[in-house]
């Protein structure tokens, strides 16, 4: 995204007139005056993105309290052909809501579709989705693949928020009983259905040898995989043993930023799984504790910036860390913007909280 393209979106959000009234009455607040000074993106970070963790919290909790049309420029509700209501996952307290319009779910439907034909995923095949569906944005995204690669997605609906809700007050069993119910609904589907394309959530393709019998998935021709973190172990049993021959791709992002996709596999990767973000909409950085990006290869904190007509969400801290990779291999010229490594969530790796299905 060029300077000028910055400058474009950020004057769109802060239009005296037809600007989001929440980042208008955030800079009117702050005194920044951007709409008159933004220059490019350098003058973004500093005028308009998040300042510190009280600033960030404030703009959490008016993403889950104010209406989605308060971050909206009124020029977009009203020219945008949809606004795709999302929903995060809720771990860190009430969901957070963001939108995604038609013009940007395009722009990720075409970068999405480049890296699975990259992949050989194949087009004229049913999917099959099995994570969590109604105002997550992964459901209708997956769906919207399968039906604009040519064929039809069945879906396993689940929650992982209850599942996290079992896993935390202790009621294993409820847990235990929920996730072998997902693997009936799963069962089912592959023996009566012609499914070639399974998306499926990263713990639960951990799950899949321990309740099904991988012959079932004889006919799926790729696996498309999302969640936080996948281990090289894993990625290299599922690629090697449970679906030899087989793409197996990973997708990483959230309900209201957007999507990364994992880069080409390569022998170089070692199966550790590196993303490549949507770039020019959604900028991924990985920061030191000072906000800083760290050197290449280090590990750092997510940091995001999307930058869309419908939405603008100027430099997010994560709850995730990861490395930040610098552009290698048959991608890096086409896509030469810092890469992301091996994330994962602290509070699930480190803090003891439990991950669940997701």
């Amino acid at each position: 995204m060029t300077d000028d393209d910055v400058v474009r979106i950020i004057r769109r959000h802060l239009h005296p007139d037809t600007g989001s009234p929440y980042w208008r009455d955030r800079d009117a607040a702050l005194g920044s005056a951007a709409y008159e000074k933004v220059g490019g993106f350098a003058d973004a970070q500093a005028l308009v993105g998040l300042r510190d963790e009280e600033d960030q919290l404030a703009y959490e909790e008016a993403t889950r309290r104010r209406p989605v049309e308060d971050f909206i420029p009124a020029d977009v509700v009203a020219g945008e052909r949809f606004l795709w209501a999302s929903q995060t996952g809720g771990t860190t307290g009430l969901p957070k809501h963001g939108t995604w319009g038609s013009t940007y779910w395009k722009q990720v439907r075409e970068f999405s579709h480049a890296f699975m034909d990259r992949y050989g995923v194949p087009r004229g095949e049913n999917w099959l989705f099995v994570g969590p569906m109604g105002p997550h944005t992964t459901g209708r995204l997956i769906v919207d693949f399968a039906e604009s690669r040519g064929g039809r997605c069945f879906s396993i609906d689940l929650d992982p928020r209850i599942v996290k809700i079992y896993g935390e007050e202790g009621m294993t069993a409820a847990s235990d009983r929920y996730v072998r119910h997902l693997w009936d609904q799963i069962e089912a589907i592959v023996v009566s259905q012609r499914i070639g394309v399974m998306f499926c959530t990263s713990r639960l393709l951990e799950m899949l040898p321990e309740y099904l019998d991988p012959c079932l998935f004889a006919g799926v021709r790729a696996i498309v995989h999302a969640g936080t973190t996948m281990e090289p172990e894993t990625n290299r049993l599922l690629r090697e043993s449970v679906f030899p021959g087989v793409p197996v791709i990973g997708v990483y992002g959230t309900s209201t930023t957007g999507i990364s996709w994992q880069k080409p596999f390569e022998d170089a990767d070692d199966h550790r799984v590196v993303y490549i973000p949507c770039s020019p909409y959604v900028l991924l950085d990985l920061v030191d504790d000072e906000g800083a990006p760290v050197p290449f290869g280090d590990e750092g904190r997510v940091r995001v910036w999307r930058l869309t007509d419908d939405q603008l969400i100027p430099g997010f801290l994560e709850r995730d860390r990861g490395r930040r990779v610098r552009p290698y291999g048959e991608a890096a010229e086409e896509f030469p913007w810092p890469w992301l490594g091996d994330p994962y969530s602290p509070e699930f790796t480190q803090l003891g909280r439990v991950e669940g299905v997701y």
